[in-house]
């Protein structure tokens, strides 16, 4: 099992409060040996001695490039390159625009995990944050076209009231010019339920 530390590794922070999304994190099942081109059975994972949720990939810095007189950059062979088992992480969004609020169960369906199944601490819903441990929760639930969805986990405050905004359908301030201070009134009027 992987400790549950820092941000996931590689994994940069872009979402920005303009990209209001909810994006569930999830660890996905994937093999080409015992589900090649995604077609295995039903529960392929279940009996994948390949340990399906997790790649390897080369350390960051383990390469060493060198630079020649035309420009051209070329990586120096490393006898010991450095490798490392990362988990196969994704993004699903949970909205009720995208396949009726149904992605976060049909990735289960399909085998993936959420990041504390296996060890790893919980990671923000909103699209592209990959902060651990968020410290805002909600477990509000907004019914919309007669689905479902759970309001969710964020890091910061602001994202939380974004996503209360953007799951109510309430119009939002894009945060440019004179919008950014509207929408900054805006976020702090949420009521933002937490627990």
């Amino acid at each position: 099992m992987a400790e549950a530390k820092g941000k996931v590794a590689g994994k940069l922070s872009t979402g920005g409060l303009n990209r209001a999304l909810k994006m569930v994190k999830m660890i996905q099942a994937r093999c080409n040996i015992c589900n090649p081109r995604g077609q295995g059975r039903r529960g392929w994972w279940e009996r994948c001695s390949h340990d399906p949720y997790f790649h390897i990939e080369e350390k960051p810095g383990a390469s060493e490039f060198k630079e020649l007189e035309d420009g051209t950059i070329v990586k120096l062979d490393k006898p010991e390159t450095q490798y490392e088992k990362v988990p196969n992480w994704k993004q699903i969004p949970d909205t009720p625009a995208v396949s009726s609020g149904r992605t976060v169960q049909i990735q289960r369906e399909r085998g993936s995990k959420f990041p504390e199944e296996l060890g790893y601490a919980p990671i923000c819903d909103y699209f592209n944050c990959w902060e651990p441990n968020p410290k805002f929760v909600s477990n509000r639930v907004i019914a919309h076209e007669g689905v479902q969805t759970v309001v969710g986990k964020y890091h910061t405050r602001d994202e939380l009231a974004m996503m209360t905004l953007r799951l109510t359908e309430t119009p939002v301030f894009v945060g440019v010019d004179t919008d950014i201070a509207r929408r900054r009134e805006q976020l702090e009027r949420v009521n933002v339920h937490q627990g």
